[in-house]
């Protein structure tokens, strides 16, 4: 290959390799009823806030009841998560985001949260933790959870629930040219440059050949599960035109890109797969999200407390999916 189509190619497959996040106009905000409004403790924590990405980074909690922190993937931001935050309130259960910026070092990120944890944990240290992340999202979470970590931070809490969702812990194949050292090399430091200026920090950690990928670490014993929801992407679609044809797909990750022996293997971990997109998984703003609430019901991680009827449960998650707010992003 000529070394001028050799590096059109490298820089084409770097930017295609982008592609593998869902981006912050794929979850779209909805109005909903929250329940955080019956709290008794009002707390300020760096990185966690109320989905609603309204600016006020103060959470409001029950201390007595769990607590789950959603962690958002790529190109995305809390704000984008406030209608699942929504469904939990549904349930009676209270959730909050984990917003952090995806461009910076995975490490760095998952060390964020891990003292974002350990500072609820110090106020509330008797209070279960139930946290999920998304796409991106699951390997900051995942790593945030694991003994041994670089900097020797470790989780405090004393049970911890987690559930990662289209999550790839094998490493995004699109990517790989990132990880290649002779290929950076020869490139005289063009393909750095250019990852660099497309990911972020993190272009060496996404690759299935990097370390971060290789040795994903064993979670810590507090961790009570890990429950993992791998999504087969295959014939999905994100957008429909009048016609009801596609003209975006939902396709982002393989289910091999979300296969990692060591994270399937590893102790208290549940696998699930189940045919859906990338954002459809979540809940991509037309369609309510009901194949991961199922998922999550029958995993014990979302319990129905509330007095409300299936019926009428259905018909509210319906709502809550399909009355369209403002982004305030």
């Amino acid at each position: 290959m000529k070394q001028k189509d050799f590096f059109l190619y490298a820089v084409m497959s770097v930017f295609l390799g982008m592609q593998g996040c869902a981006s912050s106009s794929d979850i779209k905000q909805n109005v909903g009823p929250s329940e955080v409004a019956h709290t008794k403790q009002t707390l300020q924590i760096a990185g966690l806030k109320h989905c609603n990405n309204e600016g006020n980074d103060s959470i409001h909690l029950n201390p007595d009841e769990p607590l789950t922190i959603i962690v958002h993937g790529c190109f995305s931001s809390a704000g984008r998560f406030e209608t699942l935050a929504d469904v939990y309130g549904l349930y009676d259960q209270q959730a909050i985001c984990f917003e952090y910026d995806d461009r910076k070092s995975l490490e760095d990120t998952s060390g964020e949260l891990v003292a974002a944890l350990n500072q609820l944990s110090t106020q509330n240290p008797n209070q279960d933790l139930h946290v999920i992340g998304h796409s991106q999202g699951g390997l900051v979470a995942r790593r945030a959870l694991t003994s041994e970590r670089e900097d020797q931070q470790t989780v405090t809490a004393k049970k911890v629930q987690l559930t990662t969702v289209s999550s790839p812990f094998n490493g995004i194949e699109i990517s790989s040219h990132c990880g290649i050292t002779p290929l950076r090399i020869l490139s005289l430091g063009i393909v750095d440059l250019i990852c660099y200026a497309v990911t972020g920090e993190k272009y060496q950690q996404i690759p299935p050949n990097a370390d971060f990928i290789e040795q994903p670490g064993e979670l810590v014993a507090s961790v009570s599960q890990h429950l993992v929801v791998k999504t087969d992407e295959r014939n999905s679609c994100r957008k429909e035109n009048d016609k009801g044809e596609c003209i975006e797909d939902d396709y982002v990750f393989s289910v091999n890109e979300q296969s990692n022996n060591q994270v399937d293997d590893g102790v208290n971990t549940d696998l699930v797969t189940v045919k859906a997109g990338h954002v459809e998984i979540v809940g991509n703003g037309e369609s309510v999200p009901t194949d991961l609430i199922n998922i999550l019901k029958q995993q014990k991680v979302l319990v129905d407390k509330s007095d409300i009827n299936q019926q009428e449960q259905a018909r509210l998650l319906q709502l809550l999916y399909s009355t369209p707010q403002e982004s305030n992003l």
